[in-house]
């Protein structure tokens, strides 16, 4: 069994770790990217430079290579090409390729993060408020109803790239007369969490989660962060799972604040801090494993994991010679 892992960029983690679950049935990593320098690619079995996402023959060129290395099945570490393999997912499973992902209306709910909060109270759980009007939010602030400082970023942005904390109206209306597509919200942050979480792709069942409480942040990605057991935020997310259509791994970005716990943002792939999950033996590439040969996990069944330990990221580097292409 072979997986392909696009967009690898410098998650070199996540490779090892399937690596690590691949190497036991014999099967293989296959790593792409658009930069011959994206680190990930020097620890996979082989790798492919691909074009980018946006190209017209991207998902043409994924295919073939689907065929050149006989994948089984296809994660995607970013957030700009999930809804572009969903649209495509017909595409693949023609080919019996299986794409690690969830379907696609979960994908375009997550990716904008008004629609996000709109779903969220639909189905009765709190978020964090998002406002795309900037006429509603000035509003609020004259009633009350809102108040500084703000977070300001882009509606459909990842890796906390364009985040802005305003204190006033005349850095908030700055912003939005210069940039497009933005969405405000309170600055809902006592404390924050990510949680990483699987669902069986073959069952739908929650299968495992692990929350960790975020200690620092670095370009987006959690950088320090200490493992928590929360009884509120473990049901939370067992709410939402029994209410969406998610399978796979997702990562949820959780505040809390003044005694209560929101939604901040749900991401449907591994999120930056998943290492932590996995060294304290939430092994979500064990699970995929068992997925992609027809076999179901066994349901969530509580906290697997101790509390109170630390992860820490810190900087590596690989040496390769210069490749002919450069």
């Amino acid at each position: 069994m072979n997986l392909l892992v696009t967009s690898a960029g410098r998650r070199v983690k996540v490779i090892q770790y399937f690596k690590q679950s691949l190497s036991k049935i014999k099967g293989n990593v296959i790593a792409t990217d658009c930069d011959i320098n994206a680190p990930a690619l020097y620890f996979a079995d082989k790798f492919e430079i691909v074009p980018r996402i946006n190209e017209n023959n991207y998902i043409s060129i994924l295919l073939n290579l689907c065929k050149k290395h006989n994948i089984k099945g296809i994660v995607s570490l970013i957030d700009p090409e999930l809804e572009l393999l969903a649209e495509n997912r017909s595409k693949f499973e023609e080919q019996g390729i299986v794409l690690i992902l969830s379907p696609l209306e979960m994908v375009k709910f997550s990716f904008d993060k008004q629609q996000t909060y709109d779903y969220l109270c639909e189905l009765g759980i709190p978020g964090v408020p998002t406002y795309s009007d900037i006429n509603l939010v000035l509003s609020l602030l004259n009633e009350g109803k809102l108040n500084y400082p703000l977070v300001i970023k882009p509606g459909k942005g990842s890796a906390s790239i364009g985040l802005n904390i305003v204190n006033d109206e005349v850095e908030l209306l700055n912003i939005f007369n210069r940039e497009d597509d933005l969405i405000v919200q309170p600055f809902f942050k006592d404390k924050e969490f990510g949680i990483d979480v699987y669902i069986d792709m073959l069952s739908g069942d929650l299968v495992d989660l692990f929350i960790k409480e975020k200690i620092n942040m670095r370009a987006g990605e959690t950088d320090k962060s200490v493992s928590v057991k929360n009884i509120e935020i473990e049901s939370l997310v067992k709410d939402l799972i029994s209410k969406t259509n998610f399978t796979g791994p997702i990562d949820i970005d959780c505040f809390e604040y003044d005694g209560g716990y929101y939604i901040s943002e749900i991401n449907p792939r591994f999120g930056g801090g998943y290492p932590h999950a996995c060294e304290m033996g939430c092994n979500f590439m064990e699970y995929i494993v068992n997925n992609l040969n027809e076999i179901e996990n066994s349901p969530y069944d509580g906290f697997k994991y101790n509390s109170g330990y630390i992860m820490m990221k810190y900087d590596d580097v690989k040496i390769i010679k210069k490749p002919l292409e450069f």
